[in-house]
C-alpha cells in the first residue's frame, strides 16, 4: 500500500500547480490524476477505509518513485484543522512538505478573483469582500499556516519557498525541490516556457460543466482515461474563459490588508530567517 512521500500543501494561488507539472516532468515521481483530492482534511482517512482509499490514488506508482499529491487545502486554517497531525500520523517520520507563498495582497486578489468567477464571493469590492471572507487574509497568514507543520515534521522536513522567485528561476527552484526530495535534480526536463494555471483566459468550470465533471459516471468511467495534458487540452477548448484582470486596489484598502497581516509577516521572519521571502523581509 503506497502513500504520499511528499507533499505540496499550498498556499492558494501561488503557483502550486505549476510545481505540481514541473515535478511531474521527473521519471521519479508520481502524481495521481487528481492534483488536489484533499483527503487529509479529514478524520476519515485514518480509519481503515479512509486509508485504503487515500492509497487508491497511488496504485499506478512504480517501486522507485515518490509518491505525491498537492492540495492547497492543507494550509486553510481554521477552514480545515488538525492536516500536520493526521498527516505525520498516517504518514510517518519521513514525509517532507513543500509550501509556496506569495506576496500576500497579490495572492489575496487573485483569491478574491478566482472566487468571484466561480460565484463563490459575490462582491467586487475587495474591502467588503475581506470583511464578508474572513478566509483571504488567513489563507495569506503564512507563519499562522506554517506553524502546525514545522512543530509537527521539525523544520528539517519543510520547505518553505517564494512563488516570486520560483516564477523568476523555475529550472533552479525544481532543481532545489528535487534535491530536498533526495531526488537526482532533472531541472532540464521543465517547460519553463508553459504557464500553467494563469487567471488570464483560464478555462471557468460552472453550471452544467461542473455537474458533469462531478458526475460519477465522469469519474470513474472517463476522468482515469484522461491524463492530465488531455483533459487540459480538452478544458481549453470546450468551456467558456475568465475574462479581465482584478479588480483595481485603493491604497486603503491595501494598507489595511497590509496592517492586518504585519504581526503574522513578523513572524513569518522571525520563523523562517534566511528561508523568509523578501516580500516578507522588505516588509520588515
Amino acid at each position: 500500500m503506497r502513500l504520499p512521500d511528499f507533499l505540496i500543501i499550498g498556499a492558494m494561488k501561488a503557483g502550486t500547480t505549476t510545481l505540481y507539472r514541473d515535478l511531474m516532468t521527473h521519471p521519479r515521481v508520481f502524481f495521481p490524476i487528481d492534483k488536489e483530492p484533499e483527503n487529509l482534511t479529514n478524520d476519515t482517512v485514518l480509519t481503515d477505509e479512509g486509508r485504503a482509499r487515500y492509497a487508491s490514488l497511488f496504485e499506478g506508482a512504480s517501486d522507485d518513485q515518490l509518491c505525491a499529491e498537492a492540495s492547497t487545502a492543507y494550509t486553510k486554517r481554521p477552514t480545515f484543522e488538525g492536516v500536520p497531525d493526521r498527516a505525520s500520523a498516517l504518514l510517518g517520520d519521513g514525509l517532507r512538505v513543500i509550501y509556496l507563498m506569495r506576496e500576500p495582497v497579490a495572492r489575496i486578489r487573485s483569491q478574491h478573483r478566482h472566487e468571484r468567477t466561480a460565484g463563490e464571493i459575490e462582491t467586487e469590492d475587495l474591502g467588503d469582500a475581506i470583511e464578508r471572507h474572513p478566509r483571504l487574509l488567513d489563507y495569506s497568514r503564512y507563519a499562522m499556516q506554517l506553524e502546525p507543520w514545522i512543530d509537527r515534521l521539525g523544520q528539517d522536513r519543510v520547505l518553505p519557498l517564494e512563488m516570486e522567485a520560483y516564477t523568476a528561476d523555475r529550472a533552479a527552484t525544481v532543481a532545489r525541490v528535487q534535491a530536498f526530495l533526495g531526488l537526482d535534480p532533472r531541472p532540464e526536463l521543465v517547460e519553463a516556457d508553459k504557464v500553467y494555471n494563469q487567471a488570464e483566459g483560464k478555462p471557468v468550470v460552472r453550471g452544467g460543466w461542473r455537474a458533469i465533471q462531478h458526475s460519477a459516471a465522469y469519474q470513474k468511467l472517463v476522468r482515469p482515461l484522461l491524463g492530465v495534458e488531455t483533459r487540459a487540452r480538452l478544458r481549453e477548448a470546450l468551456l467558456p474563459k475568465a475574462r479581465g484582470g482584478p479588480a483595481g486596489l485603493d491604497p486603503v484598502t491595501e494598507r489595511a490588508i497590509r496592517g492586518a497581516l504585519d504581526d503574522d509577516t513578523r513572524r513569518l521572519v522571525a520563523m523562517l530567517g534566511d528561508d523568509a521571502p523578501s516580500w516578507a523581509t522588505d516588509a520588515g
